[in-house]
């Protein structure tokens, strides 16, 4: 009878045991078996199950665990089975596993918290004075039975929930404080139905390393993330979303879905890691007073892509077929250039320099169609180009272009004379070119070759004719001698 008393005392109470210090807590009612969850500053770090015979007494290496607080909970099984991990626990309709089997006593979870710190490890007593934690207590001590109301509780005051907590504490306008020195906020979902999310969620405020990060996190405790991190000392406003869901970084009025306010070239930077086996590149897109402009960092922070302010409306513009529209918004072809300007004092539209100290103009059209070239201009005249070649009547050619008008005349409003036949002569006159409006130069060139090649026939044959003359004269003054 001594016996199961004593074994009944030992299931009663159950002890953690880390890096020389231990703690104690008691059970409120026997039980089969006992499981320990121990989550630290990054998110859970073992679980441990031991039977009834063993389950008074869980260590753990606390060697092997970085410094900051962790946390631990027990919980107990009276199932009938051999362990915790062989309970097959029910499921209640909204899929969350039930602690028993139904009408099963369970004993009551239990809680504590423990601080990892220049390679000690400290269970907590009693705050000391001013509130903080007593880390010199490593002994072995009671702990005080948690409270479990099994109904709603209604506090129709402010809260205070934490280790640095004091008699008469000064809420000011605050309804829940957390006070202590490593302060966590976490969501465990226990969901075991299938189909349920499972994912744990923790708020954390600041590091609990020495020397560590002012910062407020909320972090995926199930992968081992931190989605969302807010540094200590960040600017007021500097993430605002509107009532319409617009985001403002820096401004609590944005105006568009997002905006970006600040007293110095707001700018936005992608940046591709080699990671992932790509080479590293990273891309600048901000403005100024000065310009609006994408950025090469990598490539030396040259500025390739310019726009000044008070630019005009369509300065680029490209069309949903893909043309591009320069000063136009309707561009027509593959490259649209417009500019509003008098016939009568052109102005120069498309102009290519060279890159020298002294920059030369090699290639200029201006508002009138003029092209100006510093160099060659050559048209393709290749014979693989070229197919359905004819003969041409030379005798036909030349007479047509004895009869072809030419005046000299200039363009209506520009005041320069030119020389030369109009386009509806030259066309009718020759057939040439896909239209009675234009006249391309290799068309004129060509004319003017075979007139001349028509011509040259003409005076071979004339001294091909002269030369018999002269024989025959010749001949007649030498018999006249005779």
């Amino acid at each position: 009878a001594q016996q199961a008393q004593q074994a009944q005392q030992a299931q009663q109470q159950v002890v953690l045991h880390a890096g020389g210090a231990l703690a104690t807590h008691r059970v409120d009612a026997a039980f089969s078996s006992a499981r320990l969850l121990l989550s630290g500053p990054n998110g859970p770090v073992s679980e441990q199950v031991l039977d009834a015979a063993a389950a008074q007494s869980f260590r753990i290496d606390s060697r092997l665990l970085p410094e900051g607080q962790y946390r631990y909970r027990f919980d107990f099984f009276v199932n009938g089975s051999t362990s915790a991990a062989d309970a097959k626990l029910p499921v209640s309709a909204d899929g969350r596993a039930q602690s028993a089997r139904p009408g099963a006593a369970s004993p009551a979870a239990v809680a504590g918290t423990f601080m990892i710190q220049n390679g000690e490890v400290y269970f907590p007593k009693t705050p000391s004075h001013g509130g903080k934690q007593d880390l010199a207590n490593k002994s072995a001590s009671a702990q005080p039975k948690d409270q479990v109301i099994p109904d709603d509780l209604i506090v129709q005051g402010s809260t205070c929930i934490g280790l640095d907590c004091v008699n008469n504490e000064s809420f000011g306008f605050d309804t829940i404080r957390l006070k202590e020195n490593n302060i966590r906020i976490m969501f465990e979902d226990t969901s075991v139905g299938a189909g349920f999310a499972t994912q744990d969620w923790q708020l954390t405020a600041n590091s609990s390393a020495g020397g560590g990060v002012e910062e407020f996190v909320i972090e995926d405790i199930t992968a081992a993330t931190r989605p969302l991190t807010v540094t200590g000392g960040a600017p007021s406003d500097a993430l605002f979303i509107s009532a319409v869901g617009r985001i403002g970084l820096r401004t609590t009025n944005p105006v568009l879905d997002m905006h970006i306010a600040t007293s110095n070239t707001p700018a936005q930077r992608f940046e591709q890691t080699s990671a992932g086996g790509f080479t590293a590149q990273t891309w600048d897109m901000g403005g100024n007073e000065a310009n609006f402009f994408v950025r090469d960092l990598t490539g030396g922070s040259r500025l390739p892509f310019r726009i000044r302010p008070g630019a005009p409306t369509s300065s680029i513009d490209i069309s949903a077929s893909g043309n591009v529209g320069i000063g136009t918004a309707s561009p027509t072809v593959r490259l649209d250039i417009s500019k509003p300007v008098d016939v009568a004092a052109p102005e120069t539209l498309l102009r290519v320099t060279n890159a020298s100290a002294t920059p030369v103009s090699r290639f200029e059209v201006d508002s009138n169609g003029n092209v100006n070239a510093r160099g060659t201009i050559s048209q393709l005249s290749s014979r693989s180009a070229k197919e359905n070649f004819e003969a041409i009547d030379a005798v036909a050619l030349l007479a047509r272009v004895d009869a072809l008008p030419v005046t000299t005349w200039h363009y209506i409003a520009a005041p320069d004379r030119h020389l030369g036949p109009v386009a509806e002569d030259f066309h009718a006159a020759f057939g040439l070119g896909s239209t009675d409006k234009m006249i391309a130069p290799s068309d004129l060139a060509g004319v003017a070759l075979a007139a001349v090649k028509a011509l040259q026939d003409q005076v071979q044959r004339r001294d091909q004719q002269i030369d018999a003359l002269e024989r025959r004269l010749a001949d007649l003054e030498a018999r006249s001698v005779r």
